[in-house]
C-alpha cells in the first residue's frame, strides 16, 4: 500500500516521537540532576545512532540502480570482471578457472557482489549488469548496407 520509503519516513518520526517523549519524562524526574549535561547527551546521541542502524538494518538494501551509482564506482575490478563473467552465463567453476583462483574465492566475490548490489543470486546481477551497461549486440543481426 505505501512505499518503503514511506514506511521508513513514519518509522523514523515514531522513533522520534518516542526518544521525545523519553526526554520528557527524564526531565520530570530530574535525572539529569544526577548526570553531567555530556554524559546525558551522549547517551541521547548514542540512542539516535542505534536507532538509526536498527532503521537502516531493517530497511535492507536498495539496488545500485535505484541509488544513482554506476557499476563501476561500486564494485571493484575483480568483482566486475566477475560480474561480467556471471552476465555471460559461466559457472563459477569457469569463473574460477579464467581467473586462476579457487571455486571458495570466486564464491567470496560473488556474495560480495551480491551485497554491494543489493541482489540475491546470479539472475538479479546479470540483470542489474545488462540494464547499466547495456546488452551485447547480437552476431545475428543482418549487415548493414552501404
Amino acid at each position: 500500500m505505501f512505499s518503503p520509503h514511506i514506511k521508513t519516513l513514519f518509522r523514523i518520526g515514531f522513533i522520534t516521537a518516542i526518544a521525545i517523549a523519553a526526554y520528557q519524562m527524564s526531565d520530570l524526574l530530574l535525572i539529569y540532576r544526577y548526570f553531567k549535561f555530556e554524559y546525558y547527551l551522549f547517551f541521547a546521541v548514542l540512542i539516535a545512532l542505534v536507532t538509526g542502524f536498527i532503521i537502516a538494518k531493517r530497511s535492507g538494501s536498495t539496488p545500485a540502480a535505484e541509488v544513482g551509482f554506476t557499476l563501476a564506482e561500486k564494485l571493484t575490478q575483480k568483482e566486475m570482471d566477475i560480474l561480467v563473467l556471471i552476465a555471460e552465463g559461466k559457472s563459477n567453476k569457469e569463473i574460477a578457472a579464467i581467473n586462476f583462483v579457487e571455486v571458495s574465492t570466486v564464491k567470496t566475490h560473488i556474495n560480495n557482489l551480491y551485497n554491494k548490489l543489493g541482489v540475491s543470486d546470479r539472475r538479479g546481477a546479470a540483470m542489474l549488469y545488462h540494464t547499466n551497461v547495456g546488452w551485447p549486440k547480437s552476431t545475428f543481426s543482418p549487415p548493414t548496407l552501404i
